[in-house]
C-alpha cells in the first residue's frame, strides 16, 4: 500500500470517531421555510445559543431582548443562519493548533452569508441551501487538522510557497483533499446531497452532478471572501474564477470584471462589516 493509500484509509478509519451531528443543528436542517415558532422552541432549548443570537442580534444594533424579537426584525432565514453557524462551530476542539480557528470560522460563516446574498440577487431557488453550503463547506479542513495535524499544516506552507491551490497540496501530501473528507463527514451526517456535493466539489465544479449551481455558487462566494480578506481558509493561492465557474456564472449573467462586480462587492462588505468579518470598509 503506497503512502498515500495509508493517508486515506487513516483519514477514513478517523471519520468512525468524529462528532455525531449537533441536535441543535440536525433539527435546523430539518426546518421548513418560516417555522418561526419550531425556530425559537429549538433555539429556546439551547441557553448558549440563545446567548450567542442575542450578542450577535444586538452587535447590529437591533436592541433585540428575546428570541422572539430577534427573529422579527432579523427575519426567519437570518436567525436560523446564525444558529446553525453557532451550533456548527462548536462541533470540533482543538487545543494547540497552529492554525487561527477564529479566522477560518469566520471565512466559512463569510462565505455562507456571501452566498445567501449572491443567491438572493441572481437564483433565488438557491437561497434556502445558501448558508448552510457556504458554512460547511472547508469543513474538511477541521477534520485534517484534528487528524492529520502537522501534515495539513505542511499543506498549508506548500500553498504558500509555491503558491498553488491548498486542495492541490493536501492530495500531493495527503493523498485526499478537504473536499473529499468534508463529503465523508455528509454522508457520515446524513446531509443532503446537495450539501455534500458543494462541500466536495466547490474547487472542482466539472465534476458536480446533483446540484451544479449550488456548488457553483458556494465557489464563487469562496473567491470573492479570499478576494475581501474575509477570514482565513488557509489557501494561499490567488483568488481567480476559474472558466467553467465564469461560465455557469454566465447563465445567471454576472459579470465578473471587477468594475461590474462592485456592486455585489459592496453590498457583501456592508453585510460582513455588520459582523466583522472583513477589513474592508
Amino acid at each position: 500500500m503506497t503512502v498515500q493509500a495509508e493517508y486515506i484509509k487513516k483519514v477514513t478509519q478517523s471519520l468512525i470517531s468524529l462528532p455525531t451531528l449537533p441536535t441543535v443543528a440536525a433539527q435546523l436542517f430539518e426546518l421548513s421555510n418560516n417555522e418561526k415558532k419550531s425556530l425559537e422552541q429549538i433555539i429556546s432549548s439551547d441557553p448558549v445559543l440563545t446567548a450567542r443570537l442575542l450578542k450577535i442580534s444586538n452587535s447590529r444594533g437591533e436592541a433585540v431582548t428575546g428570541i422572539h424579537s430577534a427573529v422579527s426584525k432579523l427575519g426567519f432565514e437570518q436567525v436560523k443562519d446564525i444558529s446553525m453557524e453557532a451550533s456548527m462551530s462548536g462541533v470540533f476542539e482543538l487545543k494547540d493548533s497552529k492554525i487561527d480557528l477564529q479566522k477560518f470560522w469566520d471565512h466559512c460563516s463569510a462565505a455562507g452569508i456571501v452566498a445567501r446574498i449572491v443567491a438572493q440577487e441572481y437564483e433565488p431557488s438557491l437561497a434556502h441551501d445558501a448558508f448552510t453550503a457556504g458554512l460547511l463547506h472547508d469543513i474538511g479542513k477541521i477534520v485534517l487538522l484534528q487528524y492529520m495535524g502537522n501534515e495539513f499544516e505542511q499543506a498549508i506552507l506548500l500553498s504558500k510557497d509555491r503558491p498553488c491551490e491548498l486542495c492541490v497540496a493536501e492530495k500531493e501530501l495527503l493523498g485526499v483533499d478537504h473536499g473529499q473528507i468534508g463529503a465523508w463527514l455528509a454522508e457520515n451526517w446524513r446531509l443532503p446531497r446537495s450539501i455534500s456535493e458543494a462541500m466536495q466539489y466547490h474547487h472542482d465544479l466539472s465534476r458536480a452532478e446533483i446540484n451544479r449551481p449550488l456548488v457553483a455558487l458556494v465557489s464563487f462566494a469562496d473567491v470573492l471572501c479570499r478576494i475581501l480578506s474575509a477570514g482565513d481558509g488557509g489557501n494561499h493561492a490567488p483568488p481567480i474564477f476559474s472558466a467553467e465557474l465564469a461560465y455557469e456564472l454566465g447563465k445567471w449573467n454576472i459579470n465578473l470584471e471587477m468594475n461590474a462586480l462592485q456592486p455585489l462587492m459592496l453590498k457583501c462588505i456592508d453585510e460582513l462589516n455588520k459582523r466583522n468579518l472583513t477589513q474592508y470598509v
